[in-house]
């Protein structure tokens, strides 16, 4: 489990390069502090003591060597801190990635993709930002306001006094904006997140926004959004736009008290005209501390709003973990449900929910076939997500080869468990590089014979290129029996011991998923394969067939005892064979 990440201990993450540049800063700080010191010394010595040509060179000196020093150090700083931020970045974005992997079917179902790549980018970039540059302007905004002030009072305290009673309202301002700030650019990046799903909503389903001849509808939600998008932007400019100028104009003031009352000073000669240039030199650096200061409030603050959003997901748990005492196995194949029952949780806002599965028990011996079928929300899904650990089980049990399910450890179970859930995945690149998805060296000849018993292989022949047609963003270029058969032959490859589909045929006609199924009964000969399918006719020729029905196994048996039985599975058997007749009779 994920600790809650703050911006402190992410940048404690990079203590040390960050200490070295803000080393190096300093040193820039206390160099850019230390000119206005020596104009002071240079213009005494015109005015008070006649200084020649060879003290002016020598000044004039020591302000270019500052200068050399101070190029010098920013580089460091920026190479160090800047090059911190950059790495917080990088091992941030691959720690949420990497959690990303391991959360559960569950997670991704209520959770937009637009929203998550919003955080993967938006978010974490808020966040190196604050890490960054967030840093050096708030240290350097801090360090130069001290040493400004502490410099002016060196050359005269009672001016200096002076100049920061606007102080006050300079803390309160930065700590009233700060706040909206923050709540601002948190509605921002929300904002964000919906436009960016909204946009890859539209575009992956542009196969159906185009045959319902939506693209109008498309356009007016889109601008919708990216007008939300726009008002919360807006939102946040006028804060911004508020906020800058309040702080530059508390600035103003102090310049303005400065020379009204330094002015005065000098005219009486309470101070030396030296005294007069160093201290209005340094009320005009001030003036960059101050602004510094709300820029930094503002990068923190969003990177505050960004980190809290990243938290909200990294502190999500994975999918069932392993035990302590979870064992690795080489898994053989024989499986068994023990008076298995699950229901889902009730979520807010949903009503009570009756029991998914009831009661299931089934023994599934080593090398044999089961076909599954029955209705819609029968449980089919749910008793295969149970197997793979995507699940829990309510009451019961699972076992795998005689061991409790939930002493295997996970990695192992997937490794011995090929799982194709309904949702087919296809890759954007050519048919060849997502048939070998799982192992990129595998050979032509493997791809080939993948292919061929996945019924594809005849068809990949009529594309432009073969094997080397690119199927485009999400397999757009394919049908939808096309890519469920090539997703059929990348698990082929991986030589599976046990075999689980649950309805990837969907999109095939009877007879294809007939054909498939065959080869596949032959192809994991000795080996259990597990298959849900709605086509009863297809799952005909397996070991057993089990049907489901509202949670509860109904129904088990060979084909011919199903058949004699006369009851569901007969009826489904019956009526799918005469609607296949009538669509050969109807061709004719």
């Amino acid at each position: 489990m994920n600790k809650k990440k703050t911006l402190r201990s992410l940048i404690l993450q990079y203590k040390f390069p960050i200490l070295a540049g803000i080393l190096a800063l300093s040193i820039v700080d206390f160099s850019q502090l230390s000119i206005p010191l020596i104009i002071e010394r240079a213009i005494d010595a015109l005015t008070l003591e006649g200084a020649g040509l060879q003290a002016l060179t020598r000044y004039a000196l020591y302000i270019l060597g500052l200068a050399v020093v101070m190029s010098i150090f920013r580089f460091f700083w920026r190479y160090f801190i800047l090059g911190a931020s950059r790495k917080i970045e990088f091992t941030l974005r691959n720690e949420f990635f990497t959690h990303l992997q391991s959360l559960s079917f569950d997670f991704y179902a209520e959770r937009k993709v637009g929203n998550l790549m919003a955080l993967t980018v938006n978010d974490i970039e808020a966040i190196r930002m604050a890490c960054g540059i967030g840093v050096v302007v708030a240290y350097d905004g801090i360090l130069l306001l001290v040493f400004i002030l502490g410099a002016m009072a060196y050359v005269s305290p009672t001016l200096t006094l002076y100049a920061v009673i606007p102080f006050p309202i300079l803390v309160i301002i930065v700590a009233k904006f700060g706040k909206m700030i923050e709540d601002r650019f948190e509605k921002v990046q929300a904002s964000f997140s919906d436009l960016t799903e909204k946009a890859r909503e539209s575009i992956s389903g542009v196969k159906v926004v185009k045959a319902f001849v939506k693209e109008k509808s498309e356009v007016e939600d889109f601008e919708n959004t990216s007008n939300e998008y726009l008002g919360v932007n807006l939102g946040l400019i006028k804060i911004w736009g508020v906020y800058q100028p309040l702080i530059t104009f508390i600035a103003g003031i102090a310049t303005a008290i400065f020379l009204w009352v330094g002015g005065r000073s000098t005219i009486t000669l309470g101070i030396t005209l030296g005294d007069f240039a160093a201290i209005s030199i340094y009320l005009g650096m001030l003036t960059w501390p101050m602004v510094a200061m709300g820029w930094a409030v503002d990068i923190i603050k969003r990177g505050n709003a960004s980190i809290k959003r990243v938290n909200e997901i990294l502190l999500t748990r994975p999918e069932i973990a392993d035990s302590q005492d979870s064992v690795d196995i080489e898994i053989k194949g024989k499986i068994e449900f023990r008076d298995l029952s699950f229901t889902y949780p009730i979520r807010r806002g949903t009503v009570h929910r009756a029991p998914t599965l009831n009661s299931i028990t089934l023994a599934i011996p080593e090398g044999t076939s089961l076909g599954i079928t029955g209705g819609t929300a029968s449980g089919k899904s749910t008793l295969l997500k149970l197997l793979m650990k995507i699940l829990e089980p309510s009451e019961g049990q699972i076992f795998i080869d005689g061991i409790d399910l939930q002493k295997i450890k996970k990695d192992s179970l997937r490794k011995g468990l090929i799982f194709l859930p309904q949702e087919t995945v296809i890759f954007s690149g050519t048919i060849r590089d997502n048939i070998a998805f799982m192992n990129p060296n595998v050979s032509d000849k493997d791809i080939i014979e993948a292919a061929k018993l996945a019924e594809i292989y005849n068809e990949i022949e009529g594309f432009p290129g073969g094997l080397d047609a690119r199927v485009g963003e999400r397999g757009l270029s394919l049908s939808g029996g096309q890519r469920q058969r090539i997703a059929l032959a990348r698990a082929i490859l991986l030589k599976p011991k046990v075999l689980i589909l649950d309805d990837v045929l969907s999109s095939l006609d009877l007879r294809t998923e007939g054909l498939v199924l065959k080869n596949l009964l032959q192809f994991m000969n000795g080996k259990t394969i597990i298959v849900v399918s709605s086509k009863v006719p297809s799952i005909s020729g397996f070991d057993k067939i089990a049907v489901l029905e509202k949670g509860k196994m109904i129904e088990l048996g060979t084909h011919d005892d199903l058949i004699n039985r006369d009851g569901i599975y007969t009826r489904l058997y019956k009526l799918q064979i005469l609607g296949e007749e009538l669509k050969a009779s109807a061709a004719y």
